[in-house]
């Protein structure tokens, strides 16, 4: 059963997010690129490479292999979850049983921006966001800092949705773009998790590494901050000087060419 404080709690918080979608729906376009709202992917890009986001934008979004492997294994984290509506998922978050709520969309405002994103999934206990779940699917061994930016951004946005996030932590799970059709997959993450997940804590289970960490707002609001300077235009676009990520961008020729206008 769900108390009357706990009630009220998230038929506000509903009311809130549904004002402020439809905000992010009719928005006017202020920011970079014609965007009346940002999201956390794009967040996240930026300390990849900003100028791969400018590519992508004014050239539109090129399919690489490892993309079309990214989905296929997000698909398949999907497959046995049963769909439902906005209102009764809230409902439930605050419910008496854990919630693992999975492409969750998340949407708030941080400043005067609205940013909008979906983790992959969110374990809610009593109302309170526990953890983040981000799969990446790839051949690394440990993560770069633009899946931590991302994860950490989802926290901020909880945060400003109403959330409690003072004991938030979030888990970036690396799995090779082979274990893209392992089923049990999400199952063995979410129990190891659940049980040794610690801030700190790197967990091995087959074919994924789990690294768990404690959501820092300070650190995640400094990102931000660097972040919105471009998209509220005060700077030009911030090009990596790694030439290895020039190496492995779909957008290099596209780049190339643009730097000789």
């Amino acid at each position: 059963m769900i108390g009357p404080k706990n009630t009220r709690k998230w038929e506000y918080q509903f009311k809130e997010y549904n004002s402020l979608l439809k905000k992010a729906r009719k928005g006017e376009a202020k920011l970079r690129f014609n965007r009346s709202f940002i999201q956390v992917s794009d967040i996240a890009l930026q300390f990849f490479c900003e100028k791969k986001i400018e590519m992508m934008y004014l050239h539109g979004d090129i399919e690489t292999e490892s993309k079309i492997l990214g989905t296929e294994g997000h698909k398949r984290l999907l497959q046995d979850s049963t769909k439902i509506k906005m209102r009764s998922l809230w409902k439930e978050i605050y419910g008496e049983k854990p919630v693992l709520a999975l492409e969750m969309l998340l949407l708030a405002k941080y400043q005067d921006v609205i940013f909008v994103g979906r983790p992959d999934s969110v374990l809610f206990i009593t109302g309170v966001p526990k953890i983040i779940f981000e799969y990446k699917f790839t051949k690394g061994e440990s993560p770069f800092r633009t899946h931590h930016v991302q994860a950490q951004t989802y926290g901020i946005l909880l945060r400003n949705m109403g959330f409690d996030t003072e004991k938030l932590l979030y888990a970036i799970v690396l799995t090779d773009p082979k274990a893209k059709d392992d089923k049990e997959l999400g199952t063995r993450v979410y129990e190891a998790t659940i049980k040794n997940g610690i801030e700190g804590a790197v967990l091995s289970v087959k074919n994924a590494r789990i690294y768990v960490n404690k959501f820092d707002a300070s650190k995640a609001e400094r990102d931000l901050g660097w972040a919105l300077k471009f998209w509220k235009n005060r700077r030009k676009a911030s090009q990596t000087v790694n030439s290895n990520k020039c190496n492995s961008c779909e957008y290099t020729t596209l780049c190339e060419m643009n730097r000789r206008k």
